[in-house]
């Protein structure tokens, strides 16, 4: 079950069309990032047009999928040897000189790769950074911690999209995947969200993200019916089977995209919570990943590493050998930028 977003990315432009933070310049970069990629340009635009910054890993979940029981990151490099993925925090230094380089051409801002966003200390002043700066955000969370105070602060924050997810109506189904989450907390904290989203004319974009099992498929026309009810949007998508392979049955793989250059190398750069800047976010989980190069605050232009050598020797790989002569390309099915999970 493959999901563009395609109301959803209707909604987003609309919201912040209206917000004023979209502009020519913001345009023209955005459609130069596709020409480019479309002529199979070794240089982009100036800028990419959405930055994901990795402010913390940190989990509260322990999802069966991307984390051990007690909290270990699992490693997605098949040849990473059963080693974890490290852990930390990204100096705010590095988001905001990072925003303050490319605000004027930036049209989004996901400062959240892994783990749960709502666990970062550093959360709501960077949301409120890149409103500041006229850059949209949107983040997604499990909905755990969205008690009344941390939701009044996101929505005084400016947050454009809020993505919560669920794998179950009822506790017992939920807890399958997730070793930690409570559903019924993470209704109520919707019901408050939607309830001083509304009352105060926020606007914020509120999805409730449904994860599919064959073990919780009969549980999704309750969750769409809380969502109706609460008037906000509903998604589903297919999940992932580790830890659960002795219940779930097997899940259709989609197919890697060997031949296909990536856009994302076009459009979009990755910042890990240590500066490393990626091409992708699926490299903060990689071990082994090769950085463009690490961000130092003060001292590295990010449009210099955008179109400097490592980024051009990568578009040009995957130019004139597809994705296969690299390794954590090689079994990628990701076409357009798409949101993380």
């Amino acid at each position: 079950m493959k999901n563009n977003y395609l109301l959803l990315r209707l909604r987003i432009i609309f919201l912040i069309m209206k917000r004023k933070k979209i502009t020519m310049k913001k345009i023209f970069n955005v459609l130069h990032c596709y020409a480019a990629y479309f002529l199979k340009l070794k240089k982009s635009a100036v800028s990419p047009y959405l930055i994901n910054f990795e402010l913390s890993n940190e989990c509260n979940e322990r999802c069966f999928f991307c984390r051990t029981k007690d909290g270990e990151i699992y490693d997605a490099n098949p040849n990473g040897h059963g080693q974890y993925i490290a852990k930390g925090t990204m100096q705010f230094e590095i988001f905001r000189d990072i925003v303050s380089q490319v605000r004027d051409r930036l049209i989004m801002v996901v400062p959240y790769i892994n783990g749960e966003p709502l666990l970062s200390k550093d959360i709501y002043k960077a949301i409120q950074c890149a409103s500041d700066n006229n850059i949209a955000t949107m983040i997604a969370t499990n909905g755990v911690l969205l008690n009344e105070q941390n939701c009044e602060k996101l929505l005084r924050a400016g947050l454009d999209f809020i993505k919560i997810h669920i794998s179950g109506f009822t506790q017992p189904i939920h807890g399958i995947e997730h070793r930690k989450g409570d559903v019924e907390l993470i209704k109520e904290n919707l019901r408050h969200l939607t309830l001083m989203n509304r009352e105060g004319g926020y606007g914020m974009l509120i999805m409730l993200d449904y994860i599919l099992y064959q073990h919780n498929k009969h549980e999704i026309e309750q969750a769409r019916k809380f969502s109706d009810e609460l008037g906000i949007m509903f998604n589903v998508r297919k999940g992932y089977r580790r830890g659960l392979e002795e219940i779930e049955p097997t899940l259709p793989m989609e197919q890697p995209m060997a031949d296909v250059p990536c856009d994302w190398l076009w459009t979009v750069l990755t910042i890990d919570w240590n500066g490393a800047i990626f091409p992708c976010c699926d490299c903060t989980t990689w071990s082994g990943a090769k950085s463009y190069e690490c961000f130092l605050s003060g001292h590295t232009n990010i449009l210099s590493v955008w179109n400097g050598p490592k980024a051009i020797t990568m578009r040009n790989t995957h130019l004139s050998k597809g994705r296969t002569a690299i390794p954590i390309c090689s079994s990628c099915s990701r076409v357009g930028v798409t949101f993380k999970l």
